[in-house]
């Protein structure tokens, strides 16, 4: 019996246990030998900082335009529900209000709720402010016991502000087994990455385990990153008509981006493209013309105004977005062509701001006729095409005008009254003043309600005494709200309750002295 013992014990010595279950080396053939590109490991914490504040002119703004935001929002950040913090702070970022980033960032140390501090951190990602990096590499860095959500809104965050510091703890997740964080690391990885993270994720392509939707997320984001070592094989995935169409639609467009930003690639991705291009799959010349657009007018315009007129609606609005980014002014005759004729709405009025930022006189004259027309254009494309006009500020303020002054007379088109004045009230412009009178003195609250925000932008001088006029009025009818009297009282930052209380209370001291002669 010893003796049989000391002949197992000794095999257990000569041969390790890994090759006595025949089982168990499949382990073995999943582990991947580590890239020579891979940084996976844990990332350094960036230094802690707090966020930028903001401008005076910009705080000025946002008062004068949100002035019972001063004291509604920092009470709902100190005393609100989860819910009612979580809205504010999506309006925040909405207006990039930046009166309370100091508020904001102090919450997010104090909050133990993930959903609030998700939204701060959304929040300083639309702001732009790198003040909680230090935080969202933490979280990178350990994320198992933080719901993905948080892990997700990290991903997007850092990605946002292009922490390269975060690059470590991105590529150890994506090492992992947890695909529930693969696409957003990919996508992280494809915003802060370079040249290295490049061929490391052109070399993760080739991984057996890789879904479809992984693969095709993973060829977007090598796009993102412009590394001309991943052109071949990037070029190889657009040419392959055996190869899924949404790896080829991703390919293409980042070829694209590779060969507009690299000389030497120019010209070989430039045939590819234009050769794709003549593909019968819809979806594939719409990525196409995405990778197009990265090149100047000069080496793509002729087949940018091809796709305008494609059979394909999809084809066509990608058209049109490339031409806005290319400022492809000789495809403004087509664009006209399309927003008078193409059969699709959606194609129509993705036109219209086009045309009015590119400025010509044809497109002008085009847009300036759709605000003039009495009777062929709807007050639905009116308002989309004021709105165009507006914005780029180039033509038609005239004509929006005066437009605005028919429909102050007629109440059946009211939507297009409040369309214009809301317009109107985004940019505070001199020639804005009396369309603004005009706007406070109608009888309808809502629209006198739109002359005031119209006032709280432009600050229009001659108009201040009317707007003090009305505020005089606030709360002193108790039978009404006045809710507009209240609002022009806030505009011109007057504490119309203490002013109220301090009439009334002087009215009983001049009662009480009246009482007392007597």
């Amino acid at each position: 019996m010893r003796k049989a013992v000391l002949v197992a014990f000794a095999a257990l010595l000569l041969f390790p246990a890994a090759h006595l279950f025949a089982d168990d080396d499949s382990a073995e053939e999943k582990t991947q030998e580590k890239s020579q590109y891979s940084k996976a490991g844990e990332s350094d914490v960036p230094a802690q900082k707090r966020p930028r504040a903001g401008s005076a002119d910009e705080i000025r703004d946002l008062d004068n335009t949100d002035p019972d935001g001063r004291k509604k929002n920092a009470d709902i950040l100190k005393f609100g529900l989860e819910d009612e913090v979580v809205e504010l702070l999506g309006k925040m970022a909405e207006k990039k209000d930046v009166r309370f980033v100091d508020e904001a960032y102090d919450l997010y140390e104090e909050s133990k709720s993930s959903a609030v501090k998700e939204k701060i951190m959304e929040f300083f990602r639309t702001m732009g402010d790198p003040c909680l990096e230090d935080y969202a590499v933490m979280i990178l860095n350990d994320p198992f016991d933080e719901p993905t959500s948080t892990v997700n809104a990290a991903f997007a965050y850092l990605g946002e502000m292009k922490t390269t510091a975060a690059i470590p703890a991105v590529e150890s997740l994506l090492e992992g087994d947890n695909e529930k964080f693969y696409d957003s690391a990919i996508t992280a990885l494809g915003k802060i990455g370079g040249s290295d993270e490049a061929m490391y994720l052109a070399e993760y392509f080739d991984r057996e385990e890789l879904t479809l939707p992984q693969k095709q997320n993973l060829v977007k984001t090598l796009g993102l990153l412009k590394a001309s070592e991943t052109f071949d094989k990037l070029s190889e995935m657009a040419q392959d008509d055996d190869e899924n169409t949404f790896v080829r639609m991703y390919a293409s467009e980042a070829i694209g981006q590779i060969g507009a930003s690299d000389s030497s690639r120019r010209e070989d991705s430039l045939s590819i493209l234009s050769s794709v291009f003549e593909s019968r799959d819809p979806n594939l010349r719409t990525y196409v013309v995405k990778g197009l657009s990265n090149f100047t007018p000069s080496d793509v315009g002729d087949i940018i105004i091809q796709a305008l007129k494609d059979s394909h609606p999809k084809v066509r609005l990608e058209a049109v977005d490339s031409v806005k980014k290319m400022g492809l002014s000789s495809a403004v005759p087509y664009l006209v062509y399309r927003a008078k004729n193409d059969p699709e709405y959606s194609v129509k009025k993705a036109c219209w701001p086009v045309i009015a930022e590119l400025n010509t006189p044809e497109g002008n004259e085009y847009l300036v006729s759709q605000i003039t027309e009495k009777k062929k254009v709807g007050d639905d494309t009116k308002a989309r095409v004021a709105t165009a006009l507006l914005e780029f500020n180039n033509a038609g303020t005239k004509e929006i005008i005066a437009l605005a002054e028919e429909v102050l007379k007629d109440d059946h088109r009211k939507p297009l009254r409040y369309a214009l004045g809301k317009e109107f009230a985004k940019y505070g412009r001199s020639e804005f003043e009396e369309i603004c009178r005009l706007y406070m003195g109608n009888k309808d609250v809502s629209t006198q309600g739109t002359g005031l925000d119209i006032y709280a932008k432009g600050r229009y001088s001659s108009l201040t005494p009317e707007v003090q006029k009305l505020a005089d009025l606030a709360g002193k009818d108790k039978k009404k709200s006045n809710a507009n009297a209240i609002k022009a009282a806030k505009i011109l930052g007057i504490d119309w309750e203490a002013k109220l209380a301090a009439e009334e209370a002087s009215k009983k001291d001049a009662q009480g002295g009246a009482q007392d002669s007597k």
